[in-house]
């Protein structure tokens, strides 16, 4: 994470830019809701071995797919406190 938790303006630029890319690979909207999921990711991610473009692209794959390797399609649903 960024030590000062303040970012300067060639930081910014880089974290939209991944942002942007990552959507843009992933046919994700960026002002969706995973398209600003992804954005506060990339935010909490970047610093010092996250500090370009393609290292924060490669680390937004690896959390989404982490994220996704929890979710199993066809699952039995977990039951919602209306139903019990």
């Amino acid at each position: 994470m960024n030590s000062s938790s303040i970012f300067n303006v060639d930081q910014l630029n880089t974290i939209r830019d991944a942002h942007l890319e990552w959507c843009a690979e992933n046919s994700v909207d960026p002002k969706s809701p995973l398209g600003e999921e992804a954005a506060a990711f990339l935010i909490r991610a970047f610093d010092v071995e996250h500090n370009n473009l393609d290292r924060l692209v490669t680390a937004l794959d690896r959390h989404i797919e982490e994220r996704r390797s929890h979710v199993q399609i066809g699952s039995t649903s977990i039951p919602s406190k209306d139903e019990q």
